[in-house]
C-alpha cells in the first residue's frame, strides 16, 4: 500500500530539510507519494483589496507559491520522486491539516524554523498548531 505525505513548505531552510527527509525516505518506503503545500494568507486586508485587483492578487499568489515550492520539489524529483503540488489559500496551520485529510495522507512531515521559544517550545508557532491539530502523525524536521 502506497504512504501518502503532506510536505507544506514556506521557503524557509527547515521546509529544504523536510523535503531532504522526505526524499530519503523514498529510498525506504516504495511507491512514495508526496504532496507539496504552499499555504497563501487570503488577502483580506482592505490596503491589500484597494490596491490590488483580485486576478493580480491571485496571479501574484501564484508565482509566489511556485517560487516557494520548486526548491523542494527539485529535491523530491532528484530523488526519483514526482511530487504533486498544491495552492492553497487560508489560515496555514488548519488548512494543512484539513489538506492532509482531503488528501488521506499518512503522514504531515514540516520544517521548523525555530524562531519561538515561547508560543512553540522552538518548534514555530505554525508547526505547533498543525501538532495540536492533526489527528494524523506530523514528523518535525530541524
Amino acid at each position: 500500500m502506497p504512504c501518502k505525505i503532506l510536505l507544506p513548505v514556506d521557503g524557509s531552510e527547515g521546509s529544504l530539510s523536510a523535503a531532504r527527509h522526505v526524499a530519503g525516505l523514498a529510498r525506504l518506503v516504495p511507491g512514495l507519494e508526496v504532496h507539496v503545500v504552499s499555504v497563501q494568507p487570503t488577502g483580506e486586508d482592505w490596503i491589500v483589496r484597494r490596491l490590488i485587483r483580485p486576478e493580480e492578487l491571485a496571479e501574484m499568489e501564484r508565482e509566489w507559491s511556485q517560487a516557494v515550492m520548486e526548491p523542494a520539489c527539485t529535491i523530491l524529483r532528484e530523488a526519483g520522486i514526482e511530487p504533486h503540488c498544491h495552492l492553497i489559500q487560508g489560515e496555514v496551520a488548519p488548512s494543512i491539516v484539513r489538506l492532509a485529510s482531503e488528501l488521506q495522507c499518512d503522514q504531515i512531515v514540516m520544517g521548523t524554523r525555530g524562531q519561538s521559544a515561547l508560543t512553540g517550545l522552538l518548534m514555530g508557532s505554525v508547526a505547533t498548531k498543525v501538532l495540536h491539530l492533526s489527528p494524523i502523525p506530523v514528523t518535525l524536521v530541524k
